[in-house]
């Protein structure tokens, strides 16, 4: 999918080059490890470890976010420890085969390495040992190594569709949020899919979007994490959308957020 009225991010771009420096890799192991369960961690791989920094990644993290939120053995299988500050992390690459002969999801492997530093998605938690939890910016790096040979500036777009297929190998679905009312997006969460919202870019909104956005404090060209659907006290209907920055969430009447959000894109996880 091209993604002409979004860009998801709102960060300076910067490259991830593929090669490894193998002794920056070894120093670094000393103080990151991927996985910590931190205090009101559910598991070692938690919603909340994922912080968004200056890469303009939201749809990585944001699909890892609903992710982990759903099915975290997914993430953690996914990154093999090679311990030597080197990861080698699996994403799944549809083939079309040959006239359809032969079609299906493949693996494909990418390793990557520390330090997990400058504008890499921040520390998750700390280990007792003082080493940080970077199995976020692992995959964030890895993906842009998957999705575009090594060499990938986080400013073309990037569609959490596009993440939630290579990280799960099923096909993801892509419709507007006018296609789904409140039960059928709560159900979506309740059967264990990933679901994330992206708005379009701001340039686009017309002026009730505008009033929306401010109202609500939501950002253009950026994708969320649905959370849940809910009923408040008043018995209205209404989302919260986690924002893969670790702040800055969202929440809002479902029907406001039909009027703002662009697409909704969901994936079974199980």
């Amino acid at each position: 999918m091209e993604l002409s009225n979004a860009n998801f991010y709102a960060y300076q771009p910067v490259n991830l080059p593929a090669e490894i420096d193998h002794e920056k890799a070894a120093k670094a192991n000393a103080t990151e490890t991927p996985f910590v369960q931190g205090e009101g961690d559910g598991n070692a791989i938690d919603p909340n470890d994922v912080n968004q920094d200056g890469y303009g990644s939201c749809a990585v993290l944001s699909t890892i976010k609903s992710i982990a939120a759903q099915n975290p053995d997914v993430l953690k299988n996914m990154i093999r420890d090679n311990g030597d500050g080197t990861y080698t992390v699996t994403f799944n690459e549809y083939d079309n085969g040959f006239l359809g002969i032969g079609s299906g999801w493949e693996k494909k492997e990418v390793t990557v390495a520390g330090p997990f530093d400058g504008k890499a998605a921040d520390i998750g938690d700390m280990g007792k040992d003082g080493q940080g939890e970077v199995w976020p910016a692992i995959i964030e790096k890895a993906y842009a190594q998957y999705a575009d040979g090594g060499y990938k500036t986080y400013d073309d777009g990037e569609s959490p569709a596009d993440v939630q297929e290579a990280i799960l190998g099923r096909d993801s679905s892509t419709e507007s949020p006018s296609e789904y009312d409140s039960g059928e997006l709560s159900d979506k969460l309740k059967n264990g899919e990933a679901v994330v919202a992206w708005t379009a870019g701001s340039e686009g909104w017309n002026d009730e979007q505008k009033k929306l956005a401010a109202d609500y404090g939501a950002v253009g060209g950026h994708a969320y994490r649905v959370e849940d659907v809910y009923t408040d006290a008043d018995g209205n209907t209404r989302i919260k959308l986690d924002n893969p920055w670790g702040h800055s969430d969202v929440d809002m009447p479902y029907s406001d957020y039909q009027k703002l959000y662009h697409e909704v894109n969901s994936t079974p996880t199980k």
